[in-house]
């Protein structure tokens, strides 16, 4: 039986992060989480730049957040995840505790739901017990995704690129 977990990037992700980011930008689309969207080529930079992500540092008033990749068995990165460690005045509009993204060539065969359900375990066990996760309006896979992890759907808005987007929330205490 196929396992999959959560791994923090590492150097030895370098060619396949390579890979991922140039298959996803040639597919089209949004590539989330945004943490991916930052790699334009140089590794060390991006690590240094995840770490301090993840840390808290030189990040001014953004929030701190962690960046996960979703790997089979076989350590194939299938998708990211970011978790937010707290949400600001920013993110509680439109980023929500979990950015994730599933890899285009891997999509429709259930790793957004397993993706999501290994992210509100991680927060779950940092102490966040009310989770918000936003997806585009038109992002019917991550919606029913969504739901099926009991999201509340609280409202639609804007995102910071003028983008139609669902916000919804999942909260551990209801659910249990």
């Amino acid at each position: 039986m196929e396992e999959y977990y959560l791994e923090k990037p590492c150097n030895s992700d370098e060619e396949a992060v390579r890979l991922l980011t140039d298959k996803w930008r040639l597919f089209g689309g949004r590539m989330n989480p945004g943490l991916l969207r930052h790699f334009t080529g140089n590794y060390t930079e991006w690590m240094e730049y995840i770490d301090d992500q993840s840390a808290g540092r030189n990040i001014g008033d953004e929030v701190p957040q962690t960046l996960f990749f979703l790997k089979n068995s076989n350590g194939t990165i299938l998708g990211a995840v970011s978790l937010r460690h707290f949400l600001n005045h920013t993110n509680i509009v439109d980023g929500g505790h979990i950015g994730y993204g599933i890899c285009p060539e891997y999509r429709g065969n259930g790793y957004g739901s397993l993706i999501l359900s290994l992210a509100l375990k991680k927060l779950k066990e940092m102490g966040i017990t009310k989770v918000l996760v936003t997806c585009d309006c038109d992002n019917i896979p991550s919606q029913k995704v969504i739901l099926h992890h009991n999201g509340v759907l609280e409202n639609q808005t804007l995102d910071e690129d003028g983008i139609e987007i669902n916000r919804y929330w999942i909260d551990f205490i209801a659910g249990e």
